[in-house]
């Protein structure tokens, strides 16, 4: 069971609609770009992430879907697990050489995982998916790929998808539409924009009533409405970045919804 209302869907999904090259219907293009970066050696250093434990395993799995870009329902432990792990990469901390290629394992490995908690056979391995979001979203910015269509593809498909426990998770998906709509080339036009602002806005309001506890006391907005904080300071991060990818092409209303946002998760 989805975890918005009718109502919040409709809204949605007319905001995806008005919006240029999105293609709900097709989630795997962002999942086909990944995979094309990997190699064998990739594969192999993803399978090999629980310290080599069932590594022919999770290889088969893998080469499974990079060979067929298509996921088995339910995404079963082998591989999984190794997915898990490996969206966790830090390649800020490597060389540079290490950091593009832990990047583009990161990369793959939360595009699969991502695509995974859209199938209701998943729904139990979702948990904190706003952490798998921001992986995903640092390591394609450490490539510098132009996916942006991909990755808004992919997030409208899989909004109306996430199951009812991760309510607090799906402003989080809001802001990195947001964050990849402001980074396309030919950007989306303002109405669409302001809808989207108002929209995560309105979201974040419901999931915040919804969870009784939240991230620390203070009530901060956005990360108090998830009870996930490892990676609550990127997203922070990325707040305080928004306003730098708004340019003279964005109108006043706009300019001012992105800015109140980042000011507000900052």
């Amino acid at each position: 069971m989805t975890s918005l209302t009718q109502a919040q869907i409709a809204e949605f999904q007319g905001i995806a609609s008005n919006a240029p090259s999105i293609s709900p219907n097709n989630p795997k293009s962002l999942l086909k770009a990944t995979a094309n970066l990997l190699d064998e050696d990739d594969l192999r250093s993803i399978a090999r992430a629980d310290y080599g434990n069932d590594t022919d395993e999770h290889l088969a799995g893998l080469v499974d879907i990079v060979r067929l870009c298509e996921l088995p329902s339910p995404l079963k432990w082998h591989p999984r697990e190794v997915l898990e792990l490996t969206r966790w990469s830090e390649p800020e901390q490597q060389d540079p050489g290490m950091a593009a290629r832990l990047s583009r394992q990161c990369a793959f490995a939360c595009t699969v995982l991502l695509v995974s908690y859209g199938d209701p056979r998943n729904a139990g391995a979702s948990y904190g998916s706003n952490q798998t979001l921001i992986s995903l979203v640092g390591s394609l910015e450490a490539l510098g790929l132009d996916v942006e269509d991909e990755v808004l593809s992919l997030l409208s498909w899989l909004i109306p998808r996430l199951p009812e426990h991760e309510a607090g998770e799906i402003p989080f998906f809001g802001l990195a539409m947001l964050w990849f709509a402001l980074g396309r080339r030919h950007q989306w036009n303002d109405a669409a924009l302001l809808g989207l602002c108002e929209w995560i806005m309105v979201t974040e309001e419901a999931a915040r009533r919804r969870k009784s506890i939240g991230v620390g006391a203070s009530g901060s907005w956005l990360v108090s409405g998830t009870g996930y904080d490892t990676h609550i300071d990127r997203w922070q991060k990325l707040g305080r970045r928004l306003v730098d990818r708004l340019d003279m092409r964005h109108g006043p209303d706009v300019r001012e919804a992105v800015q109140l946002i980042g000011a507000m998760l900052a």
